[in-house]
């Protein structure tokens, strides 16, 4: 096998989890037992759901036989994303201890696959390990440890790069809180500015019309007109009225007391 081929036979059993590693033969497990030959032969004809069932039915039966569940897992696997985990279950029980080397050392190889297929790489290079510590030269298993250490350099690489990311868009986000506090801050300032200043020209505007309104009145009492001096006529006729008023007043006690009053009166001018 070149290694190109070999190359495109690795990546299509990470993309299809062990579609690339037939079913082992019948008379690994136990001749006797039918239903793993009939199991192998549908599995063979693409028969998939047909032979999980033989194996299921060999799997109660044997238990214990880790090739039963290895062909149990390749069958699961082959029904797609949602009997992954089911598949993987099942290869790892055909990768317990103490069974055939050759099977262990598949059945780590396809729990390896569905582990990259999740896109744990670095678990998928544990198994691809463990795989190749039991059956080494496997150069299928090889490339897929390195594709799994490639993928995982990727995988972490883009992790950091996402990380790095997020930090500066955190650091961009805190640059704009600051800036958007400091200018809602700067923002206030002005107002108050701007009402203290409006307040401050109210009071001189104030202050001003109220010095003007003074200035008006003393403007207004200049303008009223101021008393003339009294002619000699007009004093006589307010000192005669003030003696009228004051014989009347004297009349008046006069009259109280019972005393006459002259006749005659002179003045004191």
């Amino acid at each position: 096998m070149t290694i190109r081929k070999h190359s495109v036979l690795a990546v299509l059993a990470i993309l299809l989890v062990g579609t690339q590693v037939r079913p082992l033969r019948a008379d690994i497990f136990v001749s006797e037992n039918s239903d793993v030959a009939k199991g192998n032969a549908l599995l063979g004809e693409g028969k998939v759901a047909e032979a999980l069932e033989r194996y299921d039915e060999a799997a109660r039966a044997l238990p214990g036989k880790p090739g039963v569940h290895l062909n149990r897992g390749l069958a699961l696997s082959r029904m797609g994303e949602d009997n992954l985990d089911q598949a993987m279950q099942a290869f790892q029980l055909a990768s317990e201890a103490g069974g055939d080397k050759g099977i262990r050392a598949r059945a780590l190889y396809n729990l390896g696959n569905a582990f990259f297929k999740k896109e744990d790489y670095a678990k998928a290079m544990e198994l691809y390990k463990k795989s190749l510590m039991l059956a080494p030269g496997n150069r299928d298993v090889a490339w897929n440890m390195e594709l799994a250490r490639q993928k995982k350099k990727e995988k972490e690489e883009k992790e950091e790069q996402e990380k790095q990311q997020q930090q500066d868009q955190q650091e961009q986000q805190d640059q704009q809180d600051q800036q958007d506090q400091q200018d809602q801050q700067d923002q206030q300032e002005q107002q108050d500015q701007q009402q203290e200043d409006q307040k401050k020209d109210e009071q001189e505007q104030k202050k001003e019309d109220q010095k003007k309104s003074e200035q008006q009145q003393e403007q207004q009492q200049e303008q009223q007109p101021q008393p003339q001096p009294k002619t000699k006529q007009e004093m006589e006729q307010v000192l005669n009225s003030l003696d009228d008023q004051q014989k009347n007043l004297m009349k008046q006690m006069a009259r109280q007391k019972g005393v006459a009053l002259p006749s005659g009166s002179t003045k004191d001018w």
